[in-house]
């Protein structure tokens, strides 16, 4: 009875299969999965069925649940959110093949290549293509008529790379700061505000660089359709792809 009322299904027990809804079905073979006491689980998108309410309390719950029981799961999801707040480690596959393994704050942080990164963040990353330009151990990478100087994680680190690499640069949107005046020690563009979607307690403003959009992430909503505005950033929150091969240049 425990496991039925942590899913929410206890007035649920005396019905057929035939009676159930396809959220209700999910949640019993989800427990009676648990009260078999397996040595590993294996789910396979238990909550996708869920609501949107339900899904959120779910995925609370299942971790609690998984601590306590302390039996090895494997969960497959193609919801991101799901994998970062529940799993201790995450492997991402694309088309078969695992791309990184890792827990979700290095799988956030440190990206192998663009899939991953363009995968794992909500929004996702912004990316613009550029070219990688080195000279003595010094590198800019060249986007239309902007130059960014970018730090190195070590001396002789760009030592041995081409003079010109193309690449693409990617940024999240919660690094970038949307102001009306240029910030002191950082990178400012000027921008043009597309759209403004307001989210409570933080906005996300599409912005146009180029003829192109891209995010960001702000507590301030004092923007509309239209405002002229600066993106800030600095050169530390960068990522660098090679754009041949898709890997982030910084963990190669």
């Amino acid at each position: 009875m425990e496991v039925a009322k942590l899913l929410q299904i206890s007035e649920l027990l005396d019905r057929k299969p035939s009676q159930l809804s396809g959220g209700q079905q999910q949640r019993v073979a989800l427990a009676r999965a648990i009260v078999r006491e397996p040595k590993v689980f294996l789910m396979d998108e238990p909550l996708s069925n869920l609501d949107a309410k339900l899904r959120v309390y779910m995925r609370a719950e299942l971790k609690k649940l998984q601590k306590e029981l302390k039996i090895t799961t494997i969960y497959v999801t193609h919801d991101q959110v799901e994998a970062m707040t529940m799993a201790d480690r995450i492997a991402v596959m694309n088309n078969g093949e695992i791309q990184q393994v890792g827990t979700p704050s290095e799988i956030y942080a440190k990206p192998v290549n663009l899939f991953v990164a363009s995968f794992i963040g909500s929004p996702p990353m912004n990316f613009i293509d550029g070219v990688l330009s080195v000279r003595d151990d010094e590198a800019v990478v060249e986007i239309e008529d902007i130059s960014i100087k970018l730090p190195k994680p070590h001396a002789g680190f760009f030592k041995g790379f081409p003079a010109e690499t193309e690449v693409v640069l990617g940024i999240r949107p919660e690094n970038i700061v949307v102001s009306r005046v240029p910030l002191k020690g950082q990178i400012n563009i000027q921008a043009e505000v597309y759209v403004v979607e307001p989210l409570g307690s933080e906005t996300i403003v599409n912005f146009i660089i180029g003829g192109r959009i891209f995010k960001a992430k702000t507590t301030n909503v004092n923007f509309t359709s239209g405002d002229k505005i600066y993106v800030s950033f600095t050169p530390d929150k960068l990522y660098l792809f090679k754009k041949k091969t898709g890997k982030n240049i910084f963990s190669i």
